[in-house]
């Protein structure tokens, strides 16, 4: 597992720089003493950073006992496992046409809150959307992601061209306002009132 601070307590009441930082290793619990002044005071150059890696390697070996013929493609910091948490709000292979969309936005997927979906953003500092749709007939287009209950907005593509296309957002920081468990929706709309786009798949990556 991680190394994950589970707890930061001050020693001395608001001004006291000493606190109390307790850190889950491996199932271990530590306790330090220790205040911003003291870290910085530890020296962190290419030196550390060499040393720290190897501690790593050393780590893993007194976990494993893996031969080092064996060791390419191993995590020596952190998990071994992949901190990207994909959410769809539709699946491949699905058409879902918005007849007459409109010039304001609106749920892609009907019923009730647009089908809103769970999105856990706890730790998460980057996203990225993928939108596969075919946008008929004229355009511009709109498409966003919000926190169904305040419309607050989660990300927004406003001037995506008519065409069959795959949008992209690449990954782009998380944004403050969404720290935690969140209820999100689809929404899409046009400048062009009659026109007709076809969703196919949307994708939400965290990480």
């Amino acid at each position: 597992m991680a190394g994950v601070v589970t707890g930061s307590v001050r020693r001395g009441g608001a001004g006291c720089d000493h606190r109390t930082i307790t850190v889950n290793q491996d199932g271990k619990t530590h306790e330090f003493d220790v205040g911003e002044a003291d870290l910085d005071a530890i020296p962190w150059g290419p030196d550390q950073e060499r040393q720290y890696a190897l501690w790593g390697l050393r780590r893993l070996r007194a976990q494993s006992s893996i031969a080092l013929d064996n060791i390419v493609g191993r995590t020596v910091t952190g998990e071994e496992a992949s901190n990207v948490r994909q959410y769809d709000f539709l699946g491949p292979g699905l058409a879902i046409t918005k007849t007459n969309i409109g010039t304001s936005y609106v749920n892609v997927l009907p019923n009730t809150n647009g089908q809103r979906i769970f999105v856990d953003c706890t730790g998460c500092t980057q996203f990225r959307v993928i939108v596969n749709a075919n946008f008929v007939l004229t355009g511009q287009f709109g498409v966003r992601i919000v926190r169904q209950s305040d419309n607050t907005v989660f990300c927004e593509l406003a001037t995506i061209t008519a065409g069959e296309k795959e949008v992209d957002t690449d990954w782009q920081p998380m944004l403050g306002a969404f720290t935690g468990l969140e209820l999100l929706a689809l929404q899409a709309k046009s400048i062009t009132a009659s026109d007709d786009p076809i969703f196919r798949r949307t994708g939400l990556l965290v990480r």
